[in-house]
């Protein structure tokens, strides 16, 4: 269907959106505090006649709609909001002091409301299972985790996942995304290096922990430089460095804490790898040590091939051509949607929401005509890909 038959199609279901969206955007919840969305969503979907799950350990929702035999297709939606004050102006401003949805997971959770109302009431167009998956703390611990080992990818098994985010750097009626990789893994990188104390003016009768975590810096760096092909991203970021007591005293410990992040699993993994080992082998021929500690984060997260030609068709049907702006290469950038796909074949896409202030920023403006144009593309890519056989 194109853009105009969506639009008589969803006349009904829009006005509906458009108030969850800013009742959400009037009371947001940092990570770790959706009690209150929680239960917004949940009666919410209950007044569709929709199931409704929660989760142990977070604020975590799941609705589910059967409809007959056939494929399973769940859709994420994000549900936390920022600690960032939001300027006055909007009617629907924030009502939670010093919190905002500057991220547009307001948004999100109204379009995927918005398909649960608009596939609910027409069920004679398609015939499968349906899950919406609203998760918590996306923008710290990523509640997908819980969600999933708690087993909201079973009974019955999900088939696909989709996701959407809003883009603000495009216009309304942009579909913005590529095959393949989307974004990248990220671990956090802590290391302690560990020398011996003594005076400034007779260096060699102690170990000088500053210059090993000096020579650790540059060799790590040629790591990415001289180890891993240009093809092949990678970024190695020590954000700080502590150590030392005095300006005449050989400092005994330096602490360096950073993140990696990398697109393949199999980069990622040697990478931890060469880390450990450079970092262990360098600081030993200084008489030092290096303790490496490695904590993974979110993983890569990566657009199935089938699944995406489905919703790229549905996006260029909807846009037209000139609505289809591919992704240049994936960023290193992270998304928690990468638990959902950890199992599952997924989709993830942005949708331009009107040009404005980048994300995470208290001037972050949507144009709510991302609410007509994003809500058709989840409900046809919904439809194509329940139609796709098992």
């Amino acid at each position: 269907m194109t853009l105009s038959a969506w639009r008589e199609a969803l006349a009904e279901t829009l006005p509906r959106v458009q108030a969850w969206r800013r009742e959400l955007h009037a009371h947001p919840e940092l990570s770790g505090q959706e009690f209150a969305t929680r239960d917004r969503i949940a009666g919410w979907l209950k007044e569709l006649g929709i199931p409704v799950t929660f989760f142990e350990g977070c604020c975590g929702v799941m609705g589910v709609m059967e409809n007959g035999p056939g494929r399973c297709v769940a859709i994420r939606a994000d549900m936390d909001a920022l600690p960032i004050r939001e300027p006055e102006g909007l009617p629907f401003a924030s009502e939670n002091p010093g919190v905002m949805h500057a991220c547009g997971h307001d948004v999100h959770m109204a379009l995927a409301l918005g398909s649960a109302l608009y596939l609910s009431t027409h069920r004679e167009l398609w015939q499968g299972t349906v899950k919406w998956l609203f998760e918590p703390q996306e923008e710290t611990e990523g509640g997908a985790k819980w969600m999933v080992e708690q087993g909201c990818m079973e009974s019955p098994s999900v088939d696909v996942v989709i996701g959407q985010h809003v883009n603000p750097r495009y216009p309304v009626g942009v579909f913005y995304c590529k095959p393949g990789f989307v974004s990248g893994a990220s671990d956090e990188v802590r290391l302690t290096v560990r020398g011996r104390s003594c005076h400034g003016a007779y260096p060699e009768s102690g170990v000088d922990a500053i210059v090993i975590a000096a020579q650790l810096i540059s060799a790590l760096q040629s790591l990415v430089s001289r180890e891993r092909s240009p093809f092949d991203p990678v970024a190695l970021t020590f954000g700080t460095i502590r150590g030392g007591s005095a300006r005449n005293i050989v400092c005994d410990e330096v602490s360096l804490d950073g993140t990696l992040r990398t697109l393949s699993p199999d980069t990622r993994t040697e990478m931890h790898r060469r880390l450990r080992e450079t970092c262990e082998g360098i600081a030993h021929s200084l008489r030092g040590e290096a303790e490496l500690t490695i904590v993974p984060g979110y993983g890569a997260v990566y657009n199935d091939d089938t699944a995406y030609r489905a919703v790229e068709d549905a996006a260029r049907e909807i846009l037209g051509e000139g609505g289809i702006v591919l992704r240049p290469n994936a960023s290193l950038g992270v998304e928690s949607f990468c638990y959902f796909e950890d199992h599952t074949p997924g989709v993830y896409y942005d949708i331009g929401s009107g040009l404005s202030t980048a994300l995470h920023t208290p001037t972050l403006m949507i144009d709510e005509g991302v609410l007509e144009t994003g809500l058709a593309l989840q409900c046809a890519s919904v439809l194509a890909l329940l139609s796709q056989s098992k």
